[in-house]
């Protein structure tokens, strides 16, 4: 018996010590000014706003299931927030407010747009506020369906942004974290990026809360 507790101990502690993720296959997530950013361990999870027009709340839910997906070892965790003012992203409709359809399964049209800052960032990288992500809408030519679809990409893509991918240099148009998003979630090269970056030690910190 105690020869059997000896030996179970070293393999209980093999499965339970986690493997780094591997490097290999991702793209550059810092900012052009060289900022490295996360969200760490001790602000999950991270608080998501949603406008309540439209179904931006549906999006950003989906959005936060998605990203959660990448993760290892839960590095991150997200939940929407009822409150704007006690959130870390808070997301919103820019101008026009589309229709809630079913997203048109064809080929990506670019019917919508993205962007996502801080309020600001010092000269010591300390981000000041919250992040804002803002969803354009491009109606021309476009179906409901098609505009639905685009924003689904976006959401995705700029909740990438809000969780320190920090520029647009997913080289490959099948990343979502391309300039622009044509598909659905993130491509293998996307989640070794975002585990790459939830382990490299970030020199800008989070908003202050």
């Amino acid at each position: 018996m105690k020869r059997w507790l000896i030996a179970a101990v070293p393999a209980l502690v093999a499965c339970t010590v986690p493997d780094a993720p591997s490097h290999l296959g991702g793209y550059p997530f810092a900012h052009v000014s060289g900022g490295i950013f996360h969200w760490p361990a001790n602000r999950l999870p991270v608080r998501f706003w949603a406008d309540p027009r439209g179904n931006m709340n549906a999006l950003v839910q989906n959005a936060i299931d998605v990203w959660q997906d990448q993760f290892m070892y839960g590095e991150f965790t997200g939940v929407l927030v009822s409150d704007s003012a006690h959130a870390d992203v808070q997301f919103t409709w820019s101008d026009s407010v589309p229709p809630a359809v079913a997203a048109d399964p064809g080929p990506p049209v670019k019917a919508c747009g993205g962007n996502t800052q801080p309020d600001s960032t010092d000269a010591n990288g300390q981000i000041w506020g919250a992040f804002h992500s803002g969803i354009t809408i491009l109606l021309v030519g476009a179906t409901p369906g098609q505009v639905e679809a685009c924003v689904r990409r976006t959401v995705i893509h700029e909740m990438g942004h809000g969780l320190g991918i920090l520029n647009d240099n997913a080289p490959d148009s099948t990343d979502i974290m391309y300039f622009t998003p044509l598909v659905p979630v993130p491509s293998a090269a996307d989640r070794t990026t975002i585990q790459t970056l939830y382990h490299t030690t970030p020199n800008w910190l989070p908003p202050v809360r």
